[in-house]
């Protein structure tokens, strides 16, 4: 049972799995989740806003574990913002191998992993899209430790790297770090930090012809904080709220607040 509530939860930028532990063999794990976000400046932005930008998305994801080294999992995006009515944004699709595992007795836990993206083009041209082209391609590595109490942990702390490429444009790479406790494996709060540095030519974002951060220098970190409350056998809710901290060709002073559902199943 300790597996169940040890599920992975996903971060804004997409509902993809970013933590170095899977979920039980054969369950299926279903995660609905809506990210509103506002802002109001675009740094580097031509031309600026002349009002606030809000974003409404919702995310739904499926997570697999085909045996206990292998996990597979995709999630597709719908968006509704200033710049777009309500529609598709993108779909992705993801494959982790479980190399080191401290639950079963190894110091850490390491997975590596693949995932490619397809957005579509109307989302390109939104500011609010974090994505780089029609298909973005990254290979990620993620490691973490887990402080035990009795059955349960009680504390874990695990970092997330990605390199990524585009069908188009630069490369970029992208992190986390977050420190998490479990309370009478019920109450889970978390603090993380996620940050991301594209290397593309371009420093100014044309806001009104916008089309992926593929050739865009940018840079963020994000500052959030987590809260996940187990309802017995029907899954876990969660609140989060996140605070864009520096931004650079992005938009700036980003406030995300956060709902999603986990809910585990088989047949």
């Amino acid at each position: 049972m300790r597996r169940i509530f040890l599920l992975l939860f996903p971060f804004a930028i997409s509902a993809l799995e970013v933590q170095p532990w899977f979920g039980d063999v054969y369950e299926f794990h279903l995660l609905s989740l809506y990210d509103y976000s506002r802002f109001n400046r675009v740094q580097n932005g031509k031309p600026q806003l002349t009002k606030p930008f809000n974003s409404n998305v919702l995310y739904f994801g499926l997570d697999f574990s085909v045996s206990p080294q292998w996990s597979i999992d995709t999630d597709i995006q719908f968006a509704d913002t200033t710049q777009q009515s309500f529609n598709f944004r993108s779909v992705a699709l993801q494959a982790r191998y479980l190399w080191l595992d401290d639950i079963v007795g190894d110091r850490v836990s390491l997975a590596t992993g693949g995932s490619c993206r397809f957005t579509n083009t109307d989302s390109l041209r939104d500011v609010s899209c974090p994505y780089h082209a029609n298909a973005d391609f990254e290979a990620n590595i993620s490691i973490g430790k887990e402080f035990d109490v009795s059955d349960d942990w009680r504390f874990r702390v695990w970092g997330y790297g990605a390199v990524g490429h585009a069908n188009r444009g630069s490369p970029w790479v992208r992190g986390i770090a977050s420190v998490e406790t479990n309370i009478d494996d019920q109450h889970k709060l978390a603090i993380y930090a996620s940050g991301i540095n594209g290397y593309g030519g371009h420093r100014t974002v044309n806001v009104d012809h916008f089309n992926g951060y593929a050739k865009i220098r940018q840079k963020s970190i994000d500052l959030g904080f987590r809260y996940g409350y187990k309802v017995g056998v029907w899954g876990t809710v969660r609140f989060e709220y996140v605070r864009r901290v520096l931004a650079k060709s992005c938009p700036q002073n980003v406030n995300s607040f956060i709902f999603s559902y986990l809910f585990p199943f088989s047949f």
